[in-house]
This record gives C-alpha cells, sequence and structure tokens, in this order.
C-alpha cells in the first residue's frame, strides 16, 4: 500500500514538473515572473518614451491654448480696430454730411422775415440801359469751369443744376425756351419788373455729370450747347408761392395791368400761375425787405399764343402774324391774348395801358436788339424780332393816344 502512495506521488510530481497539469492561484493573486535584463532595459525605454510623449502632448496643448488665445485677443484688437475704424469714417461721413446739411443750416444771405410786396421799380432813365447783361453784371457772369450738382426735374424743359468756379450755384436750362427766356427777361426788367439774373452760354462743359434722365440729351458727355444760366443766389429767398393773377396784392393797378399788357406783347401764353414766384430780396439798404411778385418763367414767349395744340415758342413767322390788340371801348383796352394768363387780365384800364405805353416806348430800337444779341438770336431773328416788337409798341402807342 504504502509502495503503491509514493509510485502515485512521484508520476504527479512527474506531471507538475513537465507543465502537464496546473494549480489555480488564489483570487486576487498576481503571477510574478521575473523579467530579464533586455526586458528590464525595455520597459524603461518605453516609460521613458510614454513620459516624453506626455509632456510633447502638453507642450502643445499648451501652445495651442496660447495660440488661441493670441488669435481670440487678435480677433478682438482686429475687431475692436475695425470698429474704431468705422466709426471714425462713420463720424466723418456724419461729419461730412453735416457739413453739407450745415451749410444749408447756415443763416443763409437771404431775408427770413417777410417784406413788403412789390411788383414794379422805377428805372429812371429806361432808354440808357443795358439790355445786354440786363439785371446782371460782367463780374456776374457765369465762370467756367463748371461742377454737376444734380438735375432739376421741375417744370417741362430739361434743367440741371451746377456750381461754377467762384462757387456760385446756377440752374442751366436746355431746348427750344433758352433764347425767348432770356431776350423776355431783358425786356421784362427794363420796364420795371424784377427777374431772375439769367445769361445765354452758347457752348460749356460741366465736371462730373451723372445720372441723367431728360438732361442726358443735352449734356449727357458734359459738353453742351445753347445753355441758359439763371442764377441761384444765396441772398435772395424763393419763397415758392405761385401767386394767382386774381388774387394778389396788386389787383386792380397798373402796374399789374402793366405786366398783363408785357404778357401779350412778348406773346407769352405760358403765363401760369405756377410759372409766378415771389423772391424775398433785401433792398440796397440791405435791412428794408421786399417780396417781389414775379413772372419766373418767360420761356413761352416770342411764338404764337393759343390752345394746348396750337402754340409754340421761339418762331419769328408764328409772332409776326399774330394780332396784339382788338380795339378800345369804355375806357378799356382789348388785348388779343390766348394761353395761361387770367382771362380778367385780357382788357385792361385804358389809363392803365397809356401809363405802361408811357414805360416801355423809352426803349430805343437798338435796346431792343441788345435784348435779342443777349438771347443767342441770329442775326435774321435779332432783325426780325426786334423789328415786330417795335410795330406792336407803336400800335400799343397809338392805341392809348401817346
Amino acid at each position: 500500500m504504502l509502495k503503491r502512495n509514493y509510485r502515485l506521488a512521484f508520476a504527479l510530481l512527474a506531471l507538475l514538473v513537465s507543465g502537464a497539469i496546473s494549480f489555480p492561484s488564489p483570487a486576487g493573486a498576481r503571477t510574478v515572473q521575473k523579467e530579464t535584463k533586455a526586458e528590464k532595459e525595455a520597459r524603461k525605454q518605453q516609460e521613458k518614451e510614454e513620459k516624453e510623449r506626455a509632456k510633447s502632448e502638453k507642450s502643445s496643448k499648451s501652445s495651442k491654448s496660447s495660440k488661441s488665445s493670441s488669435v481670440e485677443k487678435d480677433v478682438r484688437i482686429s475687431s475692436s480696430e475695425k470698429s474704431s475704424k468705422s466709426s471714425s469714417d462713420e463720424a466723418r461721413e456724419s461729419s461730412s454730411r453735416g457739413g453739407r446739411r450745415g451749410r444749408n443750416r447756415v443763416p443763409s444771405a437771404a431775408p427770413a422775415a417777410t417784406g413788403t410786396p412789390a411788383i414794379w421799380a422805377d428805372r429812371g432813365d429806361i432808354s440808357s440801359l443795358n439790355l445786354i447783361l440786363g439785371i446782371g453784371s460782367e463780374e456776374g457772369m457765369p465762370k467756367p469751369p463748371f461742377t454737376f450738382d444734380k438735375e432739376d426735374i421741375t417744370g417741362t424743359n430739361p434743367k440741371i443744376k451746377v456750381i461754377d468756379a467762384n462757387g456760385v450755384k446756377w440752374n442751366i436750362k436746355f431746348d427750344e425756351e433758352v433764347h425767348s427766356e432770356v431776350a423776355a427777361s431783358r425786356i421784362a426788367w427794363a420796364c420795371g419788373y424784377m427777374v431772375e439774373e439769367s445769361y445765354f452760354v452758347p457752348s460749356g462743359r460741366v465736371e462730373g455729370v451723372t445720372g441723367l434722365g431728360r438732361a442726358r440729351k443735352f449734356v449727357g458727355s458734359g459738353s453742351f450747347t445753347n445753355g441758359m444760366f439763371e442764377k441761384r443766389p444765396d441772398n435772395i429767398a424763393r419763397r415758392r408761392i405761385p401767386w394767382t393773377w386774381d388774387s394778389n396784392p396788386f389787383r386792380g393797378t397798373k402796374e399789374l395791368s402793366g405786366l398783363a399788357i408785357l404778357n401779350t406783347l412778348l406773346n407769352n401764353w405760358d403765363a401760369k400761375e405756377t410759372n409766378n414766384n415771389v423772391l424775398g430780396m433785401y433792398d440796397a439798404d440791405g435791412t428794408t425787405i421786399r417780396e417781389w411778385y414775379v413772372v419766373a418763367d418767360w420761356g413761352g414767349s416770342f411764338g404764337k399764343m393759343g390752345g394746348f395744340m396750337s402754340h409754340n415758342k421761339w418762331d419769328l413767322d408764328a409772332y409776326n402774324k399774330q394780332p396784339f390788340i382788338e380795339g378800345v371801348s369804355g375806357g378799356t383796352l382789348r388785348l388779343h391774348y390766348s394761353g395761361k394768363m387770367s382771362s380778367s387780365l385780357r382788357s385792361v384800364p385804358l389809363e392803365h395801358a397809356r401809363w405802361f405805353a408811357g414805360i416801355i416806348g423809352q426803349l430805343t430800337d437798338e435796346q431792343l436788339r441788345d435784348a435779342f444779341k443777349a438771347s443767342g438770336a441770329t442775326p435774321a431773328e435779332i432783325d426780325g424780332f426786334s423789328r415786330r416788337l417795335r410795330a406792336k409798341i407803336s400800335e400799343l402807342k397809338a392805341a392809348v393816344g401817346n
């Protein structure tokens, strides 16, 4: 029995040594094997590399964080600078806009208060007046170069606003009214009526022209021919009051009757109320204010008077053919007027007509010719229009007994 147990023990021992069988380790126990020298060096090298990699990753993370902060800071600075620049630019633009508005807000040389209504002034010795310049002067003429401001879309004729070399503002009108406007305004001024300062300019150039509508045909390239320059001075208040022929401070006066006769003399069929205006101006003393009631547009003159489809402008043949006076009866002069002026002024008291005949009758033939020269008329037009106008003046004088 004992011998058999020994044999069994030796057999089990042999199996254990050979590894054919094994016993499980206790729960939680670690099997520790003794590492070789090579394994130990490999482990240390691996640990060293892991430490260096961790250090590198930490450094990289820190660098990225720093770079991100720097970028964010740069973005904030850039944003701040942009905001500052934007604010600065906006301020400059606002200042510029404010400056432009400011110029409009600066107290004007024009009177703000309302003055005394006026429609006529005594010109003194009418035969000595210069009708080439009229109310203007050599010094007051438009001075190139001209700078474009904007297009004026009021009225029916193409117009633009410009500023000349002296900083003076002008309206330039083109097309068919340029000649009649200048010639008529010279004669009206000589007869004692207030007009706006105007000049005919045969050709010129406007710098910076852009965005034109109806005026493109006449000055789209910047160059123009046949322009009527009308001054827009800062010392005149344009009241924008389209006064009516039937309701105004001068109703029943000889001065208003004289203006009605003048409209018929010049064949100004377009004497509608919207072509009338009031100009606030200081007298020569610099303190007295006058509210001048004016015909602000004489462009419909020197053609044929008539209805919507039958009138025209600056037509010598038509001007020659149309009658002027229909007759005198009961102390009234009846005018052959056909147009937009009130029908109540198509006949005037004979005494009023006699007074006006004494005014316009003082103009010499040379002065009449000068008025048409100033308008850019051709030699034939100067001769023809001045001759017919003289004949109408003579007809008026004969009708009133002067």
